[in-house]
């Protein structure tokens, strides 16, 4: 079964923003077991520089 989904971040000032997509359907692997790793990779490099919080 196919399906999408999306998100959107912002910094409170709205500096800084990300859109992440995803759609799923016949494929290889499975886009909702890579997503989550991928959007955590998104958010630590655009709102916090690749580094992981202190």
């Amino acid at each position: 079964m196919g399906g999408h989904g999306s998100l959107m971040y912002s910094t409170p000032d709205g500096e800084k923003t990300l859109t992440a997509s995803i759609t799923s359907g016949d494929a290889a692997i499975d886009p909702a077991q890579a997503f989550p790793k991928a959007l955590d990779k998104l958010v630590k490099d655009v709102f916090r520089g690749g580094k992981a919080a202190s």
